[in-house]
């Protein structure tokens, strides 16, 4: 029996400091700014008492143009996991200049007391900190593109780094969507290298009105054959936007489309 309550004494001070070791997080902020205007995005994690959420801003200020959506509670948890990791961080450098502005703002509750930390640009920090936090950008990056996703057309497609030809896209109706132009989705880490390799990108449309968008893409030589794009191309394939502009692709439209186009060539 002594023997019993010599051992639960030892455990209390494990536990208590276990304890006084818990953080629970209620927001991020990460903001990073060019010099010009348009370099600009701004993202807000923030915890409710039921919801987590996150809100972002990109390009030209204006009133009202953030969007948000709701993230998943295994979302918010991975985040919190990457921050907790990262060491206070260093003091800022005072009078250093830089055409970039990036912060990161941390805001969580540890033993009853609320605690704020900014990691920005000008501050100093070791090497695992400055590694976790791009992994928590990243994250935050990774999140809203899987939900702009849902609201875009996006034909993948690879290219030949030496390769003398060109991609070209065309989407009708036009009214019914924004392009939005060429992504770099990853760059052949031999790319310096001039006569081989392989790069990958994506083209994308934004969604703006329910309806089918048809979708053209070729790589061409440029020449004469441009001048007839895309009358003369059968079409790649067609996407149904609904009433919440969800975009989804359609294999019986995709069918139907090429269909014509064949009959029209007869």
């Amino acid at each position: 029996m002594a023997k019993s309550i010599i051992m639960t004494l030892a455990l209390i001070p494990f536990f208590g400091c276990a304890s006084a070791q818990s953080k629970e997080l209620i927001s991020v902020y990460y903001h990073r700014s060019g010099m010009r205007s348009d370099d600009r995005i701004s993202i807000k994690v923030k915890k409710t008492a039921e919801t987590y959420a996150i809100e972002f801003e990109k390009g030209t200020y204006k009133e009202n143009n953030s969007t948000s959506f709701e993230i998943t509670r295994s979302d918010f948890d991975e985040l919190s996991s990457i921050l907790f990791k990262m060491s206070k961080p260093g003091k800022e450098r005072r009078g250093h200049v830089r055409d970039l502005m990036e912060s990161l703002d941390v805001e969580f509750v540890q033993n009853g007391k609320q605690v704020s930390r900014r990691y920005s640009i000008n501050q100093d920090m070791n090497k695992k900190t400055a590694e976790l936090k791009e992994q928590a950008i990243d994250l935050l990056y990774e999140r809203i593109d899987k939900y702009k996703k849902q609201f875009e057309i996006r034909v993948n497609y690879s290219k030949g780094i030496a390769t003398p030809t060109e991609i070209y896209t065309h989407a009708e109706p036009a009214d019914l969507v924004e392009n939005l132009g060429k992504f770099i989705e990853r760059l052949d880490p031999n790319s310096g290298n001039q006569e081989g390799g392989t790069n990958y990108y994506s083209h994308r449309w934004r969604a703006l009105k329910p309806g089918v968008v048809t979708v053209w893409f070729e790589e061409l030589i440029p020449g004469p054959d441009i001048d007839e794009f895309p009358e003369e191309f059968e079409p790649h394939a067609c996407y149904v936007i609904d009433e919440n502009l969800h975009v989804r692709y359609s294999k019986e439209e995709t069918e139907a489309a090429r269909e014509r186009f064949k009959r029209r060539r007869r």
